[in-house]
């Protein structure tokens, strides 16, 4: 039993005016006795439960059992006890009540004046609509605010009860149809009481004494009224919230049967109402060609576990659209008894994904069939490269090694033209290549000391002889030439672009008139410096049409016929791009042309300085060939015999071999100083000669020799354990240098003498 029934139980029990017993509703208007005292069982002469609730199964087996007073009393207390258990009472737990009789020989006593149930009683009159008042618990005057004087003298419900007046036909007309024998629902309805504070109550009627004395019993329900109207007020805003959302939702039972969804969701799918969708699921919609799948993910939800943006399909208005799915569980007192889901389309989205995985499969395609294009060109261009240049090779070899021999004007002269045109075409295949270096993103940046002195003067010696052979006048204004200029660059890529440009004005120009380099540092900071060259000349002037494109490779001005390549300006501006340059070009027909190329240059340290003369030095050291052993391993005999003849005119001893494999055999157990080691070689090519040749000796320095300039092919020598690159043709100069520098570093070892 519960406590606080217990204890409100002994305080009654304890009262000496009441007999009492506790009951507990069965079924109906069926008790069973739960505890009651013995004034209880004495009052009506009942000696144990057991025969007390064989009496109280029915009222009116108890009615016959008891004397007037006390008949009467128990009528109106099982009519109290009703609406107590109608009203939902506070004093009522679980269908449990007291049961209260006075004692005959003693004052009554008042049940009904502390439960907190309104209680009115009232008297038939014969008077149509007249009822007078006769008894009001201490709850329904509190609840009205109607005193006892006035209580009597009321012979309308609504006045005493001080009712709305909204409400009080609704009242009378209750009372009306009750006393004529109908039966009557409780009602709802205000009380607005003296003290102005509006209240809601439910009221039920019953009979005391049938057709004579009425009862009103009614409860306080404002705070439910209250409750409810808020509830409404938050469904109503919840369901505003759930219509004007965009996602489509929905939420279901544990049997994954539509319980409701939101206006997004009907509209979707078009329907009218949910009552198309309600009590239905999934597999009787037809929404799924197979609907396994989101049957066993709403399974899992129904365990517990959520689920977001899963992809799906669904068949809506006659197609087949993409969709995103989030489930989550529904919980009531921590069981899961739902779920509640919402979905977007993205079909669109999808499509568009498809379109751009398309679009991109079909750029894919395009880039693979350009490299694969690119590195057919590239192909073409090594094979060109070391088919054009192992020729010239044997012309530029040919021509140096019969220049030395001879003094004679014709001879020299002949020579000259030929090594020149030898020159000339070794210029446009480089500016070829050149150019597919710089599309490939193959070309490095290897900064290098520089000193405005030393550069100027290596591009002076290559264009004065051709300016002075065209009558040319060549001005240099070198205001960069000081030791503090010295800064760290690409040396060779700025010599590049200054002699691209020089070159171009020589080329343009007609016999006569003047070109001028001026250089000057422009801008200078801690850090850096920053070089301007302007190369201007008086010649024919480039038009504003051609400015337009004359970076473009393979253009020329239209007028002008020049056996030039129409590169030279495309690999300039690529160059000066590359090195975080700018270049600028003023120009007008018959008005000359000034470029002006800005280079940002990072200024060397004293350390940076000091080592770059240091090597300088070293590099320059004259190192004599006399006596020195070197193997040529080359496979074209024309070209190996000129490089014997190139190298034996300076005293050096050369032996041959003409494949990789027996390069391999003759370096095995001899002493040689230098290996010339041609790249591209029958049996055995260069790389895997040079690998082997390490396996046994790790110091011979080795020079790489090929047609192929490309820098892999760079890389890869040095990566197979080659000192050196030359490439082909094998310029005399450059190859003694190369030759010097590497045996600087061995000239304390005896010289080789042959076997």
């Amino acid at each position: 039993m519960n406590k606080n029934l217990t204890d409100q139980f002994m305080k009654w029990n304890g009262s000496t005016n009441i007999a009492c017993c506790l009951l507990t509703r069965i079924a109906g208007n069926t008790f069973s006795i739960s505890a009651a005292n013995t004034r209880f069982t004495e009052r009506l002469k009942i000696t144990d439960f057991e025969s007390l609730e064989k009496i109280i199964e029915n009222r009116d087996h108890l009615n016959k059992s008891l004397s007037h007073d006390l008949a009467e009393e128990w009528t109106v207390f099982c009519e109290t006890m009703h609406c107590f258990l109608d009203c939902r009472c506070q004093r009522i737990e679980d269908n449990v009540c007291v049961l209260w009789i006075s004692a005959a020989e003693q004052q009554p006593i008042d049940v009904l004046s502390d439960i907190p149930i309104g209680i009115i009683r009232m008297k038939v009159t014969q008077e149509p609509a007249k009822l007078h008042c006769t008894y009001m618990n201490s709850e329904a005057l509190a609840m009205t605010g109607t005193s006892g004087n006035k209580a009597s003298k009321c012979f309308h419900a609504s006045d005493l009860m001080h009712v709305h007046s909204a409400d009080a036909c609704r009242i009378e007309h209750m009372l009306a149809m009750f006393i004529s024998g109908k039966a009557v629902q409780p009602l709802e309805c205000r009380l607005r009481p003296q003290d102005g504070h509006v209240r809601w109550i439910r009221v039920s009627l019953s009979w005391v004494i049938p057709q004579k004395v009425l009862q009103l019993a009614f409860v306080n329900i404002s705070t439910e009224k209250e409750t409810l109207a808020h509830n409404r007020q938050n469904q109503v805003l919840l369901q505003k919230i759930l219509d004007t959302t965009q996602a489509a939702i929905f939420w279901k039972d544990a049997e994954r049967r539509f319980t409701g969804v939101n206006k997004a969701f009907l509209e979707y799918y078009g329907f009218d109402s949910e009552q198309v969708l309600l009590g239905k699921n999934d597999e009787d919609m037809g929404w799924h060609s197979d609907p396994d799948p989101y049957k066993n993910d709403e399974l899992r939800v129904l365990q517990g576990e959520s689920t977001t943006r899963v992809p799906g399909m669904c068949f809506c208005k006659g197609e087949n659209r993409h969709i995103v799915a989030s489930k989550s569980p529904l919980y009531e007192d921590g069981k899961i008894v739902g779920l509640v889901g919402s979905f977007e389309d993205v079909t669109s989205e999808y499509m568009l994904r498809k379109d751009v995985v398309d679009l991109n499969a079909k750029l894919h395609a395009a880039l693979k069939k350009e490299r694969q294009a690119n590195r057919a060109k590239s192909d073409f261009l090594l094979r060109m490269s070391h088919d054009m240049r192992t020729p010239l090779a044997t012309i530029v070899g040919l021509s140096d090694l019969e220049l030395k021999k001879h003094r004679e004007p014709d001879l020299t002269k002949a020579f000259s033209t030929i090594k020149a045109c030898s020159n000339f075409l070794l210029a446009i295949l480089s500016d070829i290549l050149d150019l597919q270096k710089l599309s490939n993103g193959k070309i490095d940046v290897t900064p290098t000391i520089c000193t405005g002195a030393h550069s100027a003067k290596n591009i002076e010696s290559i264009i004065r002889p051709q300016a002075e052979a065209k009558n040319i006048t060549f001005i240099t204004h070198f205001n960069c030439t000081a030791t503090n200029c010295h800064a760290q660059i690409d040396t060779r890529k700025v010599q590049q672009i200054i002699v691209n440009l020089l070159n171009n004005a020589v080329k343009y120009k007609q016999p006569g008139g003047t070109i001028t380099w001026r250089n000057d540092i422009s801008g200078e900071n801690a850090d850096s410096i920053v070089v301007t060259h302007v190369i201007s000349d008086n010649g024919p002037g480039i038009s504003k049409k051609f400015q337009a494109r004359m970076y473009s490779p393979f253009t020329q001005e239209d007028h002008v016929s020049s056996a030039g390549s129409g590169l030279g300006l495309a690999i300039v501006k690529n160059l000066v791009d590359i090195l975080g340059g700018n270049i600028t070009c003023k120009s007008a027909p018959g008005q000359g042309t000034t470029f002006t190329v800005i280079l940002p240059h990072k200024k060397a340290t004293a350390a940076d300085i000091t080592a770059f003369h240091k090597k300088n030095r070293t590099q320059h050291a004259a190192v004599p060939l006399e006596g020195r052993k070197i193997l040529i391993c080359e496979d074209n005999a024309t070209n190996s015999e000129i490089l014997k003849e190139m190298l034996e005119s300076e005293g050096a001893l050369c032996e041959q071999a003409f494949n990789g494999r027996e390069g391999v055999e003759k370096a095995r157990g001899r002493n040689y100083d230098i290996v010339m080691m041609d790249i591209r070689m029958p049996v055995m090519d260069g790389y895997q000669a040079t690998r082997e040749i390490r396996e046994f000796d790790v110091d011979t320095p080795i020079v790489a020799l090929s047609a192929n300039v490309f820098a892999d092919e760079i890389q890869n020598a040095f990566e197979s354990g080659m000192d050196e690159f030359l490439e082909k043709p094998v310029v005399m100069s450059k190859m003694f240098s190369v030759l010097g520098q590497l045996l600087s570093t061995t000239s304390d070892a005896p010289l080789h003498g042959p076997d």
